[in-house]
């Protein structure tokens, strides 16, 4: 059976539920899901957890970083350039300007998520409500941190942004808010992900390289990957452990986080140490 994470290199054109239905079947599994989504008009990152792995997204690193390329002068209803244009004008972009205004998305602030997105709103998704041109006053906020943001240059009216952030960042949202600062809309032109957590672009495959290679070639070990303290397990403590069973600490552990116990090279649960005791949350025996 599977059981890792694959850090595909999205194209354009594709939803991320898209990708995952290829995956399914060039894998011949059904357990496949993403770890995130990515637009439409994306491409980049998108790790991607095969099998038992799909239990394991909450305990992957969020941050992200992006590419942005942001088209200056075209204001439009999805904040992206596939949108219906609101307004568009002919605009002489100063670099000093922009660079300024981005330095001021910098930290921990809050972001309302453009009315055409998968949000959910009263048992729906925002951009039902957008498709039938029902107004939505009170979409939620959400806490969002950006931990860098800076030009990187400008041409033909687009300037090229480079963005590290929280996961749940919209970037067409800043692309959005960007162009109200500066008096004359802008929106997202094209946007690579760059990263994803410890997944990074210059390591992933796109779909054909995955449909034509062996698993073990693209297929990472969650344990490499997960930000989680490591324990090596006995063969006696694996058959513990499969039945769903605590075992003994062989060591002190911080009680905030949980760990994982790992035998032969094979992660085999997610568990909570408490006092010398270790307690199975989540088991991915055979």
């Amino acid at each position: 059976m599977l059981f890792g994470i694959i850090n595909v290199n999205k194209p354009e054109g594709l939803t991320s539920h898209q990708v995952v239905s290829k995956l399914r079947k060039t894998l011949g599994i059904k357990q496949v899901g993403h770890t995130g989504t990515l637009d439409p008009l994306a491409v980049g990152v998108l790790p991607v957890c095969a099998g038992k792995a799909t239990r394991l997204v909450q305990y992957l690193d969020t941050s992200k970083a992006y590419r942005a390329f942001i088209l200056l002068g075209v204001e439009t209803d999805t904040y992206d350039i596939e949108g219906n244009v609101i307004e568009q004008k002919t605009v002489e972009p100063d670099k000093e300007q922009i660079a300024g205004l981005l330095e001021g998305f910098k930290g921990e602030t809050t972001q309302t998520p453009p009315v055409y997105s998968a949000v959910h709103y009263k048992g729906k998704r925002l951009y039902e409500y957008a498709r039938k041109n029902i107004e939505v006053k009170d979409i939620p906020q959400r806490q969002i941190i950006i931990n860098d943001i800076r030009l990187v240059s400008i041409e033909n009216s687009v300037a090229v942004v480079d963005i590290e952030c929280s996961g749940g960042t919209y970037i067409r949202s800043i692309a959005h808010d960007l162009g109200e600062k500066l008096g004359y809309g802008a929106c997202l032109k094209n946007l690579t992900r760059t990263r994803s957590g410890k997944f990074r672009l210059e390591d992933s495959f796109t779909l054909p390289e995955i449909e034509n290679s062996p698993p073990e070639k693209f297929l990472i070990p969650p344990q490499n990957v997960l930000d989680l303290e490591i324990m090596e397990i006995t063969g006696e403590q694996k058959n513990e452990i499969c039945k769903g069973k605590s075992i003994r600490a062989d060591r002190a552990f911080s009680r905030a986080k949980p760990i994982q116990l790992v035998y032969k090279g094979v992660l085999l649960s997610i568990a909570c140490p408490e006092d010398s005791v270790i307690k199975p949350v989540k088991v991915f025996c055979d």
